[in-house]
C-alpha cells in the first residue's frame, strides 16, 4: 500500500473543499469538522451522491441470495450511493471509502461494498479495500486536526502517558486493564477514542466529534502514534 500517495489524495480533496468553501457552503463556512463531509466532497469531484433506503441486489449473489451492499460506486454514471440501512458513522465511512476507489483505483468501473463494520489497519481485506479504507480514514480524520483535538481533549503535548492517575480517569472501574494493556491491542486507544469524561469534566468523545466509530478513531490514534508505550 502506498500510504503517502493515499494521504496526498485525501489532502488534495481537503484543499479543494477549502478553496471552494464559498461556493460549496453559500450560507457561510461551517466548522472545520463539518467540512469533512463525503457528500460535499463527492459533489466537488463531479460525482452524484445518493442515499437510498437499500442497495440490496441479487445480481452478484450466489444462488439468488440477497447481496447486502452498503455502498456502490459507478464510474460510468459518475454516482456514489450509500444505504441508509446503516448508522451515520458507517454511512460516512462507506461514502469516503467509495470516493477513495474513485480517486486511487482508476481501473475500477463499478464497485459494491458490503457493510464496513469498522476501520482496521491490519485487515485481511483485499489490498484495494484496505487502500480505500485508509483513504476514508485520512479524509475523515486528518492528522493535524486529530492531533490538535487530541491534545486539547487530554491536556497533553504529543503522546498520552498512561499512568495510575490517567488510567483511573479513563476507567475508574478497572484502571489496571489500561495500565497493563498489551501494546498489540487497541485497549488504550479505544478508551481514548470513546472517552466522554476526563479530569472530572464531561467532553464529547473524539469519535463523536469526527463522527466515526470508536474503533475507527482508535486505529487512527494508533496510526498517529499518540499513545506512549510502555
Amino acid at each position: 500500500m502506498d500510504r503517502e500517495y493515499i494521504q496526498e489524495a485525501a489532502h488534495w480533496v481537503h484543499e479543494g473543499l477549502w478553496a471552494n468553501k464559498e461556493d460549496l457552503w453559500p450560507g457561510g463556512q461551517p466548522p472545520l469538522l463539518s467540512m469533512l463531509d463525503p457528500a460535499v466532497a463527492a459533489s466537488l469531484l463531479g460525482l452524484t451522491y445518493l442515499e437510498l433506503p437499500t442497495l440490496g441486489s441479487t445480481r452478484f449473489a450466489p444462488q439468488g441470495q440477497k447481496f447486502q451492499a452498503a455502498g456502490i460506486f459507478d464510474r460510468r454514471s459518475g454516482k456514489i450511493a450509500v444505504s441508509t440501512e446503516f448508522p451515520l458513522h458507517e454511512r460516512r465511512f462507506t461514502a469516503a471509502h467509495e470516493i477513495g476507489h474513485f480517486l486511487i483505483h482508476e481501473q475500477e468501473i463499478m464497485h459494491r461494498d458490503r457493510p464496513i463494520g469498522g476501520y482496521h489497519a491490519l485487515s485481511t481485506k483485499p489490498l484495494i479495500e484496505r487502500e480505500a479504507d485508509y483513504f476514508a480514514a485520512c479524509f475523515l480524520m486528518p492528522p493535524k486536526l486529530v492531533i490538535a483535538r487530541f491534545e486539547s481533549q487530554f491536556g497533553c503535548k504529543g503522546q498520552f502517558h498512561f499512568n495510575d492517575v490517567s488510567c483511573f480517569h479513563l476507567n475508574a472501574n478497572d484502571p489496571n486493564s489500561l495500565l497493563y494493556a498489551s501494546q498489540n491491542s487497541l485497549d488504550r486507544e479505544i478508551a481514548l477514542a470513546r472517552c466522554t469524561r476526563f479530569n472530572g469534566k464531561a467532553i464529547n468523545s473524539l469519535a463523536q466529534q469526527f463522527r466515526v466509530s470508536d474503533s475507527a478513531m482508535a486505529v487512527r490514534i494508533k496510526e498517529l502514534n499518540l499513545v506512549r508505550w510502555p
